[in-house]
């Protein structure tokens, strides 16, 4: 391309070809791509994917998987976004070189120049295009966020009514229990709860994540999480084993010894005391409708100081076993109580046991008395006074009344019969382990809708505006100030034509001469003909329009055929008004020319702007360069206008009896003030009521004037009605014009 007028086209065609691909071509792609993601996500129901911290339930749409969905949808979006910017660019760049490839040459010419010169469009196209495709998914999204913050809202105030519910009856109960298998022990916060259908284990079975009154399970099962929990079968967290039912209501007794061995012996001597025979099953009792936990820690858990402390089972225990042999000998046993009853000085007293039992293992029988006897004189006066400072309730007793003690010690003594074994439901194998995992159609769908409105909102916003169906204070206010903004008071001013309503009555018009078939009538609107004065044998020539009132107007136009002016120096007329016997000068207006030859322009019209109030207007047709007349005799007179200028924010239609109709055409309030009208001399007029200041949107008003006519009238009079608006510091009038006749009876001239 050496020609420079053809690389000069060519580079304002590439140009134009960037700029028309990337708003025909990769702005509706961009749209495309970003509402295809949408329906992606949110139209085809899409399975919800397994919890990622394990929990065997599916999480709440709401809470979890609807944050992840608009996030992903999003990022698809921006993703969609660069990769069609990259076709947009690879577009360019084919171009470019079809541009320059020339047969029978390899080379690139100047691509790379106009690679250059082209970036420029390329990169403010790419950018109007990305922040257009932007702002248009940008509300979509906006619409499902508030959408899904009103969901979650909602489900917030659920959960927390679940979350009470659940926290009242965990509060009503028992709070917390210790495992009942002795080689665990620990205490259990809450426990694992079991799906009936697939057994698997729920650890978070409480209002959260994964719902309020109800879990679903990875297998479809709907499992209670308020009320009802305590149906489904239960096993401990730390051990796993199953947890027979009433558990948590066991009240614990502990036994604390020496040797693993010795504890042991005493733990079956109590259960078969108690008449439960000794298994592989927890130690738990049911005497008289009340369970109770016999429990003896497994290995040497009183070996240490540090390993009685870790004992959770201490501070949940009801009664506390104390088995001694040898008191004086301060063998395993007396160093295992007295770690223990240090335990026991450092719990705060509503952790302490309610009672204490001592077992001396050498007391075959007697009373507490009688084995106190026999312990003090085998040295453990030391033992009988640690026991006593703490203040709980001590028994000793002999080896022959163990069951007794236990259930002394357990708050039960007095009951009698044998007890029942609290054993654990056996275990049952799961009816099936397929995952159900649930598609969410409903939330789905409705965040799809949410999207939908989004690119709707503006189009129906729009039209609702336009319409103005929504009450002006809608909305925060938003129709109101959006009709201020589309329809300013301001621009609501118009200039009306008041001789286009002219009648027989008014407006008066009177002139010097009229050419035969050529009265001065023809030159109002809508009137064939014109007005000449054409044979007159007068020197000036007038013609007067007479309102027999003072009127605001804006402007008189007065216009002749132009074929009647035949000089370019002659003006053609001069107007002027008039106020009583006061003569009003208007200034120079805007004049209608017209092109006479090839270097000059005559005037044949003009349009008159009016400084004051006046009550007639007269047109002089003469001209001071008109010495003998003959230019005034050729004149025709087309048109004569009078003009004011009225608000079409208030529509005012006039009625008989002094009735004043006054309706808002807006859709929004306004501030107005009802005038006097203008009336004749000898007419009067009189306001009847109280107006309102404030007249709302699409609203009527209705005044009434007391009007008295002069004695003896018998023709109509003209009246002008006006009203102030006023909105933001601008005050414009709306005004209307009538006939009235002595009968009060009214012709709207408006």
């Amino acid at each position: 391309m050496a020609n420079p007028v053809m690389l000069l086209l060519a580079i304002i065609l590439l140009v134009v070809l960037v700029i028309g691909h990337g708003i025909l071509v990769t702005l509706p792609k961009l749209v495309w791509t970003q509402w295809h993601t949408i329906w992606r996500t949110f139209g085809r129901a899409a399975r919800t994917p397994p919890d990622p911290h394990g929990e065997p339930a599916v999480p709440a749409y709401l809470r979890v998987t609807a944050p992840r969905d608009l996030r992903a949808t999003w990022w698809d979006g921006l993703e969609q976004h660069e990769r069609l910017m990259g076709d947009a660019e690879r577009f360019m760049a084919d171009r470019v070189s079809d541009a320059f490839r020339r047969p029978q040459q390899a080379g690139t010419g100047g691509q790379g120049c106009l690679m250059l010169l082209l970036r420029p469009a390329f990169l403010l196209t790419a950018v109007a295009v990305v922040l257009t495709a932007t702002a248009i998914s940008i509300l979509p999204l906006l619409c499902a966020l508030s959408v899904w913050a009103l969901c979650c809202a909602l489900w917030s105030l659920w959960w927390a009514v679940g979350a009470a519910i659940a926290r009242t009856g965990r509060a009503l109960r028992r709070r917390t229990a210790p495992c009942p298998y002795t080689d665990c022990g620990r205490t259990i916060d809450r426990p694992v709860r079991l799906c009936p259908t697939c057994r698997a284990q729920h650890r978070q079975l409480v209002p959260g994540r994964y719902g309020v009154f109800h879990h679903r399970c990875r297998c479809g099962t709907r499992l209670p999480a308020v009320l009802g929990v305590r149906r489904l079968d239960a096993c401990c967290p730390h051990c796993g084993k199953a947890l027979p039912p009433g558990y948590e209501q066991a009240r614990v007794v502990v036994l604390v010894g020496g040797s693993g061995t010795q504890r042991a012996g005493v733990h079956r001597q109590g259960l078969v005391s108690l008449g439960v025979t000794p298994g592989a099953g927890p130690p738990l009792v049911r005497t008289a409708g009340t369970p109770v936990l016999w429990f003896d820690p497994s290995g040497d858990a009183y070996g240490s100081q540090e390993s009685a402390a870790a004992l959770d089972v201490l501070r949940r225990a009801r009664g506390l076993l104390l088995v001694v042999d040898d008191p004086a000998a301060h063998g395993d046993a007396v160093r295992a109580v007295t770690r223990v009853l240090h335990v026991l000085t450092t719990l705060p007293p509503r952790l302490r046991p309610r009672r204490l039992g001592l077992l001396y293992s050498r007391a075959v029988q007697g009373d507490d008395t009688a084995v106190r006897a026999q312990l003090d004189a085998a040295g453990g006066g030391h033992l009988l006074r640690a026991l006593d400072t703490l203040g709980i309730p001590v028994r000793c007793v002999a080896t022959e009344a163990l069951g007794g003690t236990v259930r002394w010690l357990a708050g039960t003594a007095g009951t009698e019969g044998s007890g029942e074994s609290m054993a654990p439901p056996p275990v049952r194998q799961p009816e099936s382990t397929a995952f159900r995992l649930p598609r969410h159609r409903v939330a789905r769908h409705t965040l799809l809708l949410a999207h939908l409105a989004g690119y709707l909102v503006i189009p129906l916003a729009l039209t609702l505006l336009e319409t103005s169906v929504l009450p002006p204070d809608a909305i925060f206010g938003l129709p109101g100030r959006y009709d201020e903004w589309r329809h300013p008071l301001t621009g609501s001013v118009r200039r009306i034509d008041l001789t286009a309503a002219a009648t027989p009555d008014w407006p008066k018009l009177s002139a010097s001469y009229s050419a035969p078939g050529h009265p001065p009538s023809a030159a109002l609107p809508g009137h064939t003909g014109y007005w000449s004065v054409k044979g007159s044998p007068q020197k000036i020539n007038w013609l007067r329009m007479d309102f027999g009132m003072p009127l605001p107007l804006s402007e008189v136009s007065v216009n002749f055929d132009p074929d009647s002016v035949t000089s370019s120096f002659f003006s053609p007329g001069s107007v002027e008004g008039q106020v009583g016997v006061r003569t009003v000068s208007f200034p120079h207006g805007h004049s209608h020319q017209k092109k006479q030859g090839a270097y000059f322009t005559k005037e044949y019209g003009y349009d008159i702007p009016v400084p004051e109030a006046v009550d007639s207007v007269r047109l002089d047709m003469g001209s001071p360069f008109d010495k003998d007349n003959k230019q005034e005799q050729q004149l025709r007179l087309r048109e004569f206008t009078i003009r004011w200028s009225s608000s079409d924010a208030l529509r005012l239609h006039p009625a008989d009896g002094g009735r004043l109709t006054v309706k808002n055409t807006t859709a929004r309030d306004l501030a107005m003030t009802v005038r006097p009208p203008l009336l004749p001399a000898g007419w009067h007029a009189t306001l009847v009521g109280h107006p309102p200041r404030m007249l709302r949107a699409h609203d009527t008003y209705e005044a009434r004037w007391r009007i008295t006519a002069p004695q003896g009238t018998t023709g109509r009079a003209p009246i002008a009605y006006a009203v102030d608006i006023t909105e933001d510091g601008h005050t414009v009038t709306a005004r209307c014009l009538a006939l009235l006749a002595a009968s009060m009876k009214a012709e709207p001239l408006c």
